[in-house]
């Protein structure tokens, strides 16, 4: 959920692998010497095919090639770079849909602090940052940050889009008590039949990271696709729900608000939904819940990538 250029973490692991690679090949930047007639005589550069990186001795490499051979070394990298732009085209079509409108002062403050952060970390490394864009990555310093300005955009709008969605659905909060385990789960309901506080159960026996807030999860949207979920919505607030498996987990939940969907367009919803956001930051467990449900709303098709790379596409009737 973050902006997938040369941002802080990018910038670390990036100076990493320099530090561990002490010499770089050279590769030249200018025009491979290909040559085309032109109709006056004198020979001019040929435009370069749209397919083609590179030209190795005059032989193309093409792109094709490139992912086909990216795919099967860092498939994972691939797939979580695409699937971001996927993401970030989505968000921008929904921004689009609801009327979200940025306040040019919150995208200014939000690149100037990006920015602000890629220069201390490079500072601290002994690199100037243009020096370091032009001279170890091999990039255009302007043009970067003119990309990485566009993320910026793009990450904003994400996250209110997803507050939104959220926001215009009826949810539930709760707080859950999930074991391997069934002896486990019947310890922690003697526990709670004999008066212990669900959270405090909750911090000592669950095995899910939310037991360090007294099991405290997200906000939920309604989905018959979770059994988890469906039994929250079916539970009166502060009464205990379960235990149902899930995932071949055993939880027990207990809702402990429940929240009616927010209605209007941008301009009734907007301040609410910044208010919200300020409030709490958007995190892992609301970007699945939106994506998912973006996945049902727009038709995503990653079939053009596998077949540029010549991997076979799986029979969806097999």
């Amino acid at each position: 959920m973050h902006v997938s250029l040369l941002t802080v973490g990018a910038v670390c692991a990036a100076l990493c692998a320099a530090c561990a690679s002490p010499s770089k090949p050279e590769f030249s930047q200018k025009p491979a010497d290909r040559t085309a007639p032109e109709l006056g005589g004198g020979a001019a550069v040929a435009p370069n095919p749209p397919d083609v990186l590179a030209y190795v001795a005059g032989e193309p490499l093409t792109t094709s090639a490139f992912l086909s051979r990216l795919l099967h070394r860092e498939s994972r990298t691939v797939f979580d770079t695409i699937d971001r732009q996927v993401t970030s085209r989505l968000a921008l079509m929904e921004a689009q849909r609801l009327g979200i409108k940025l306040d040019p002062a919150q995208v200014d403050a939000a690149f100037a602090a990006d920015t602000e952060s890629m220069r201390t970390v490079l500072a601290n490394a002994g690199y100037e940052v243009d020096r370091y864009l032009l001279e170890e990555l091999g990039l255009d310093p302007t043009r970067y940050f003119e990309l990485m300005r566009d993320e910026v955009v793009e990450q904003l709008m994400t996250e209110r889009v997803m507050r939104a969605w959220l926001l215009s659905n009826a949810r539930v909060t709760l707080r859950v008590i999930v074991t391997d385990d069934p002896e486990a789960m019947q310890a922690a309901l003697a526990r709670l039949e004999a008066g212990e506080d669900f959270a405090a159960v909750a911090e000592s026996v669950s095995v899910d990271p939310s037991s360090q807030d007294g099991g405290r999860l997200p906000p939920m949207v309604q989905s018959e696709l979770s059994p988890m979920v469906r039994l929250a919505f079916r539970t009166q607030v502060g009464e205990v729900g379960g235990p149902v498996e899930q995932d071949g987990r055993q939880i027990l939940l207990m809702p402990i608000q429940l929240d009616p969907a927010l209605t209007g367009n941008w301009s009734a919803v907007g301040e609410q939904v910044e208010a919200d956001l300020l409030a709490t930051p958007s995190g892992d467990p609301e970007y699945w819940q939106w994506r998912s449900a973006m996945g049902r709303r727009y038709q995503v098709d990653l079939s053009p990538l596998l077949e540029l790379a010549g991997e076979p596409l799986l029979d969806e009737d097999a």
